[in-house]
Order: structure tokens, then sequence, then C-alpha cells
């Protein structure tokens, strides 16, 4: 007697949320086109080693290749594809679409990048 055994789809999501003092629209000018990959290389070598705009010009349909410094555990790199902007509620979503954690056996891996406005406390007139 054989038995067959099959693998379930799984699937899950990671929320990581941070509260800044800087205006949203501030915020947006960095994470909302191409500039964050130019700044995290530059800031944070140790988690990524450069960014290379392959297409595009920070709009739907730019493609990036992200590459981990050398000796970084998993991938060396991995390709990623705008397939969100929305400037007007800041919100962008990006599709890795080569390497990174599809080489671990993900199907899929999207992040999605939310800025949120804070409401600004009302003023009493005197």
């Amino acid at each position: 007697m054989a038995i067959e055994l099959t693998e379930a789809p799984t699937k899950g999501s990671l929320r990581h949320e941070f509260e800044t003092g800087l205006p949203a629209a501030d915020v947006w000018e960095i994470y909302g086109g191409l500039l964050v990959g130019d700044l995290i290389p530059q800031l944070l070598p140790e988690v990524l080693s450069k960014v290379k705009l392959i297409e595009g010009d920070g709009s739907v349909g730019t493609v990036l290749l992200v590459t981990f410094p050398p000796g970084a555990p998993g991938s060396d790199f991995f390709k990623e594809k705008f397939i969100k902007v929305d400037n007007e509620n800041y919100i962008k979503e990006v599709l890795v679409t080569e390497g990174g954690f599809l080489d671990h056996g993900f199907q899929k891996y999207l992040v999605r990048i939310e800025i949120i406005r804070k409401e600004e406390p009302k003023r009493r007139h005197p």
C-alpha cells in the first residue's frame, strides 16, 4: 500500500507598524519611489549592498535588482516589480519576481507599504 503525501498550500502575512513624527508626504517621498533603494545600501550596507534599476522610473512596472552583501544568509539577490503605486493614498505594492524568498519555497512574496496620515489634534479657539 502506497501513501501519497501532498503539501497543503500555505499562506501567511507579516505586519510591522512604525510611527514617526514626520509628515506623511515626507515619508512617502522616500518610500513611494526609488529613493529608498538609494538610501538603504548607504545607511544599512550590512542589510542590502546594492539596488539597481533594471527598468522603469519608480511608477508601476518598475523592476529593481536587489543584492545582499557577501556572506549574508539565504539568497544572493532578488528582483522586484512595482505593481501598485498610489501617490494619493501613499500605497505601494512590490512583487518579488525572482530570487529571495522564492528560492526558499515561497510561491508568491508581496510587500505592501502604506503610509498613514495621522490626524492632527483639533485646536480650540479661545
